[in-house]
């Protein structure tokens, strides 16, 4: 009962003030690229915009791995998608830049829609005229320019209920059409901190563990599958020896 309602408690006043913070932010975003949309400034604002957001609940993380990640490579991350929490972790999780995709209708928010097109988040249109694969290829191109890696949640969609479903090969193909490594990263914890269905943000622990990049270079289109359902059970095995063991 306690714990419910300090979570009532914080998710009423933080969470209304947080969103009015990123309005703010997304316009401050705005004005640093009126003068340069490659600014580093835009990624320290990111980066303190994750650090606060994951002080709502509050958030404690620890990361694994990240001695895999050469800071000037760009990659394609592939992550496990549990819980609304998961960008702001992996921003704070992964040692250089990452953006990510993102549904157009938060496009037609103001301020954050221009604020998230200058700051190299990719909109995805799935019902637009082109194919989906050929537009964030496009944008996976311009992001790997302006000196991002691209994160791609693997599964397509957050789980409902905290297990780790199917891959789409979206993210192999990605990597291979822009020949990146891609980076399997695992995130647990953060689905009991607002569980699917829950108005209330709960206080909770997070682990990341980064996995060894894997190269693109040799993939063959019909070996696309094959690495997709790899990079699957050798995360799955993380995630489950993650969630079993004691933090």
């Amino acid at each position: 009962m306690v714990r419910t309602a300090r979570a009532a408690i914080r998710t009423i006043v933080l969470v209304p003030l947080f969103f009015f913070y990123t309005l703010a932010q997304a316009a401050h975003v705005l004005r640093i690229g009126k003068r340069n949309r490659n600014s580093p400034k835009i990624e320290r604002v990111l980066q303190t915009w994750s650090r606060l957001f994951l002080q709502i609940p509050p958030i404690e993380m620890t990361v694994e791995g990240r001695e895999h990640v050469d800071p000037g490579a760009r990659y394609v991350v592939v992550s496990n998608h549990i819980s609304n929490f998961d960008i702001p972790v992996l921003f704070r999780a992964i040692p250089t830049p990452i953006r990510f995709l993102a549904k157009k209708e938060l496009y037609k928010i103001p301020l954050f829609g221009p604020g998230m097109d200058v700051a190299g988040i990719v909109k995805v249109d799935r019902g637009g005229v082109r194919s989906s694969r050929e537009a964030i290829s496009e944008a996976a191109r311009e992001t790997y320019q302006r000196g991002y890696s691209l994160l791609v949640f693997a599964e397509g969609t957050r789980s409902r209920n905290g297990e780790m479903t199917d891959f789409r090969t979206g993210a192999v193909r990605i990597a291979r059409d822009n020949e990146a490594d891609l980076l399997p990263v695992v995130v647990s914890g953060s689905f009991d901190i607002n569980p699917p269905g829950s108005k209330l943000i709960y206080p909770g622990r997070v682990r990341v563990k980064i996995l060894p990049p894997i190269p693109s270079a040799n993939i063959e289109p019909a070996d696309i599958h094959e690495v997709t359902d790899q990079i699957r059970s050798d995360m799955g095995k993380v995630y489950d020896e993650l969630r079993s063991t004691a933090y």
